[in-house]
């Protein structure tokens, strides 16, 4: 199930910054198609009896319906925006970083390390309410497979920028929040580690060993878990602020053809 969410989000990075509007189109409509999967998945675990064999205090149900939600009406606007992709020209995009923009290397590396962050995150939490079933097992192994995935491609963005460093942050709030993000990014699949050497559960088959008790692991994984919800949602919040309240285009298209 891992290849299966990596080549759907590779994809989908590639077709969002496609010269060909067709392209264009069509990883639009598979990124809706996958958030409504997603919002359909937990919609149907409210009618199945999982979450009302929850206690009466849990939250994740709640927490789980919210991001159902945000899914949908995602899923509203990225059909609302296709007419969008026809009508628009793509300039061409280098490779590599410049100043002004970034390049089509670090576009895909961040598309594909933000399609599968928008994937584990709701996975993680889903997991946990979900009784003990070979259905858990492979969520449970997906979500630790897209951990170590985004970790990887961390590497390979840092690497890149080295290599080409692209537009600075415009303000400090932004910079900050780039901060938050890659500190997210960085330590929340490492906490993931841990939490699986706590539990016994294998990494790519490996059983890493016990290197901090489990209480602490899973209250470090879901604290860091909550720092990146925050972080993307300033950052997302952000930019849907700039390009439809304050009218710049330029800014997501430094990331979107």
């Amino acid at each position: 199930m891992t290849f299966i969410y990596l080549f759907l989000a590779l994809g989908l990075a590639v077709g969002l910054n496609h010269p060909a509007w067709a392209w264009r189109v069509l990883a639009q409509l598979g990124a809706a198609a996958a958030l409504g999967m997603m919002a359909w998945s937990i919609w149907l675990t409210n009618g199945d009896g999982t979450f009302a064999a929850r206690a009466a205090d849990d939250v994740r149900p709640l927490l789980l319906n919210i991001m159902a939600v945000i899914a949908v009406l995602a899923v509203l606007l990225l059909l609302a925006l296709l007419p969008a992709q026809w009508r628009r020209y793509a300039e061409p995009v280098p490779d590599w970083n410049q100043r002004q923009r970034w390049g089509q290397i670090a576009r895909i590396l961040h598309w594909t390390s933000a399609v599968l962050m928008l994937a584990a995150l709701p996975m993680g939490l889903f997991v946990t309410v979900l009784r003990p079933s070979p259905e858990r097992t492979d969520f449970l192994a997906a979500h630790i497979g897209i951990g170590v995935a985004v970790l990887f491609l961390l590497l390979l963005r840092w690497a890149a920028q080295r290599a080409s460093p692209g537009p600075a942050s415009p303000n400090a709030a932004a910079k900050l929040n780039k901060l938050a993000l890659y500190l997210a990014l960085a330590t929340l699949p490492v906490s993931g580690l841990l939490l699986a050497g706590a539990t016994g559960w294998s990494v790519l088959g490996l059983h890493l060993p016990e290197a901090l008790p489990m209480p602490p692991a899973r209250a470090l994984h879901i604290w860091l878990s909550g720092l990146f919800a925050a972080a993307f949602a300033a950052h997302a919040g952000a930019v849907v602020w700039h390009h439809f309240a304050l009218r710049d285009r330029q800014l997501i298209r430094r990331m979107l053809r």
